[in-house]
């Protein structure tokens, strides 16, 4: 585990300067926060367009920056290798023999588990770096390379039946020069909020497909006899639902530390609905 070389924190996933090459954390990863001696190449930051929304007396400050959409090349090969990670465990369990009869039926469930994943975990995170980066926040998904190896190993040693899923995840902080030296309860509670959501809209899509299919005369998503829709609404609705756990770093967490009845509010139904999935998968 590397260290921070202003403040000496610990860093899973430590910031590597590109104009310096030192080591950071989260918050002083800006080059105008460690003093880096080579700021002069770092170019000035665009303004964001801010907007102003009164209510109830107070102010939401939402800004919009000009380039939130650009993605650099390292944090697309963070993700993309993140997804490949998650394909390939989730997968793993129809890898040994006696669960499909055709090597073309693993590659199907494969496939199809990519964009489980794909719809998953990485909608799930980019949720929360869009969102924060509506508020004007930095915010860039970082691969855990230990946490990816992790991941492939556990996947191995229980043959599918566990998967440690964490070979990255967002990180995000404020700006100091555009909304303060912290994020408010409250924006933190949205940006944490919007990951779960998206899983839900996500599982909402999958169980339109399972109902409706058999109505036009599909059966769904069917390989070498097994539907695995059912599987798809299941994993959608238990990560936005472990992610809503009130603990430590997850976003339930934050969500029930900005406000308690939104946080029941979402997670009561979601549980519900990850208890019916879970059902339906196993009849």
């Amino acid at each position: 585990m590397e260290r921070c070389a202003v403040c000496g924190a610990e860093e899973f996933i430590p910031y590597v300067c590109r104009y310096c090459g030192r080591t950071h954390c989260v918050y002083h990863r800006l080059p105008e926060n460690h003093e880096c001696p080579n700021i002069q190449q770092a170019r000035a930051p665009r303004q964001p367009i801010v907007l102003e929304r009164r209510r109830t007396g107070t102010t939401l400050r939402l800004l919009q920056s000009p380039r939130m959409g650009v993605m650099p090349r390292r944090e697309m090969v963070a993700l993309s290798t993140a997804w490949i990670v998650l394909g390939i465990s989730f997968s793993t369990r129809y890898m040994f023999p006696g669960r499909f009869t055709t090597p073309v039926a693993f590659l199907e469930v494969f496939l199809f588990t990519m964009l489980v994943i794909g719809t998953g975990f990485l909608g799930h995170e980019l949720a929360h770096k869009f969102t924060a980066q509506r508020y004007g926040a930095w915010a860039e998904f970082r691969l855990w390379t230990i946490g990816a190896v992790m991941t492939l190993v556990f996947a191995a040693v229980s043959q599918g039946t566990f998967i440690f899923a964490a070979p990255g995840a967002v990180y995000i902080a404020s700006r100091s020069s555009y909304i303060g030296d912290s994020m408010d309860r409250k924006t933190n509670g949205i940006i944490s909020l919007m990951g779960p959501l998206v899983n839900v809209a996500a599982a909402g899509v999958f169980a339109l497909a399972y109902f409706t299919l058999p109505a036009v005369g599909i059966s769904g998503v069917i390989i070498d006899g097994h539907n695995f829709l059912p599987w798809a609404i299941f994993i959608n609705l238990w990560l936005g639902a472990f992610n809503m756990i009130p603990f430590f770093i997850l976003d339930g967490q934050k969500v029930l530390t900005w406000n308690r009845a939104i946080w029941a509010l979402v997670t009561i139904p979601l549980w519900l609905a990850t208890a019916a999935a879970l059902i339906l998968q196993l009849s």
